[in-house]
């Protein structure tokens, strides 16, 4: 799996770059700025997956987000410490693969870099308030129900879910089709998106 990591703090790309790398299955190069990830999807082709710095040169807002969307034809995720949630909404809505905050440990972002990869939409868990109250509550999202719907954001299947929570699996299934139905979407890639979009995020 090709990755390329858009950030100019040289010692956080060069440590990622080489913690990927060391992972089986993972080949990842670093570049500094927006123009020069433009040049090098353009010089050697696709990448599986591209993480961007919110801040770094050549953004401009998220300018530089949507060039490379389109260079890369997707599979761009915003991967930052400082992006607040009215950013990521934005760089959603522009097509993004997801946020992944700068914290995450190696074995989560993996995870994330495969689910982008795969053109499904990552956004961590804490993201996700955990609370019945606020919009949840007018919703009727009951306390499991937001549980669910966090780890629905890290993509997480339904088996895994259960593990998490403790439950079967069909209880899984059954609190899926619930949250579908109050938030009013089919699946579970538009359960994240209006959950953003109805500030449960």
């Amino acid at each position: 799996m090709r990755i390329l990591i858009v950030d100019d703090h040289l010692l956080v790309s060069d440590m990622l770059s080489a913690a990927l790398g060391a992972e089986d299955g993972f080949v990842a190069e670093t570049v500094g700025t927006v123009e020069d990830g433009l040049s090098r999807i353009s010089e050697v082709g696709r990448f599986d997956a591209v993480l961007l710095d919110y801040e770094v040169p050549g953004m401009d807002g998220l300018n530089g987000l949507r060039r490379l969307l389109e260079a890369n034809s997707g599979a761009v995720a915003l991967f930052s410490g400082v992006a607040n949630r009215s950013v990521v909404e934005r760089a959603i809505d522009a097509g993004a693969g997801g946020f992944i905050p700068k914290t995450v440990p190696l074995r989560t972002l993996k995870h994330a870099i495969h689910l982008i990869a795969d053109g499904e939409l990552y956004l961590p868990g804490e993201f996700m308030r955990r609370a019945s109250e606020g919009p949840a509550g007018e919703l009727g999202l009951k306390p499991r129900e937001m549980r669910v719907l966090g780890f629905l954001c890290e993509g997480m299947q339904n088996k895994e879910i259960g593990r998490e929570i403790g439950v079967d699996e069909t209880i899984i299934k059954m609190d899926v089709k619930s949250i579908c139905r109050k938030l009013g979407v089919r699946n579970r890639t538009q359960v994240v998106i209006e959950a953003m979009k109805r500030g449960l995020l």
